[in-house]
């Protein structure tokens, strides 16, 4: 039987996921074909939110309770943009369990948290079309390592799904909402409290802005339109 937090991720991430898919399906191909990599590096700086409850899918929202938060910043995640909408991204991220929320089902338990994760990560920003060009959704999956310090085992590997979105304001800098689902890879994977979702909201910028012009009206060669000199002589 999947782990109660496992199941609660999952229903987040097919409800992401259904949105994005119906999103990209009304892309434009025409505009697809000259469009160029949308950036090459990309860094985002935020809060995230640990739910460790160890609850099933009720109190999916219940920040009061369940959620674990820092007021000051939290994430640092940096994107490397490989080609067709795929990309490699890592995050490093810092949080704190307090007493008087509910950790895997009790209370009065606090500790230190940190998680590093690395994702292959595929947007969906290459295939939508021009009008929807702010709205950047995508889904990750990936492997991390994540200290609890209230655990019997503190340090646990985890593998990860992930799904979220980036809202452009601008070419450069925008707002990425995100919520990951991590399981455990312990003995008793299905059933241990080894799981839980992190939620991340933050600024994103990236580097070589999305909107950008394959023609241009300079020469690509120096040689273009000069008259080609032949080497052969006539024999006389």
């Amino acid at each position: 039987m999947l782990s109660s937090i496992f199941r609660k991720c999952v229903l987040i991430l097919i409800i992401l996921f259904m949105c994005a898919w119906n999103q990209s399906a009304s892309a434009q191909t025409e505009y697809l074909r000259r469009r160029n990599d949308p950036y090459r590096w990309m860094f985002s700086l935020g809060w995230n939110v640990v739910d460790d409850d160890g609850l099933a899918f009720s109190n999916l929202f219940d920040y009061q309770n369940s959620w674990n938060y820092l007021y000051y910043p939290s994430t640092l995640s940096i994107d490397k943009y490989l080609r067709k909408g795929w990309s490699l991204d890592g995050a490093l991220s810092y949080n704190q369990y307090s007493s008087t929320k509910r950790i895997n089902d009790t209370t009065g338990v606090h500790g230190i948290f940190a998680s590093a994760d690395l994702h292959m990560k595929y947007s969906f920003l290459p295939r939508m079309a021009y009008y929807a060009q702010w709205l950047d959704m995508y889904f990750a999956f990936g492997v991390g390592m994540t200290y609890r310090q209230t655990m019997a085992m503190p340090l646990t590997p985890m593998v990860n799904l992930t799904l979220g979105t980036n809202l452009w304001f601008s070419k450069s800098w925008g707002l990425r909402l995100q919520t990951a689902g991590k399981l455990g890879l312990v003995s008793n994977i299905w059933t241990s409290n080894a799981d839980y979702l992190q939620h991340t909201i933050g600024v994103v910028y990236r580097f070589k802005p999305v909107y950008r012009s394959n023609f241009s009206t300079k020469r690509q060669y120096k040689w273009t339109g000069k008259k080609k000199k032949s080497n052969n002589r006539r024999r006389g």
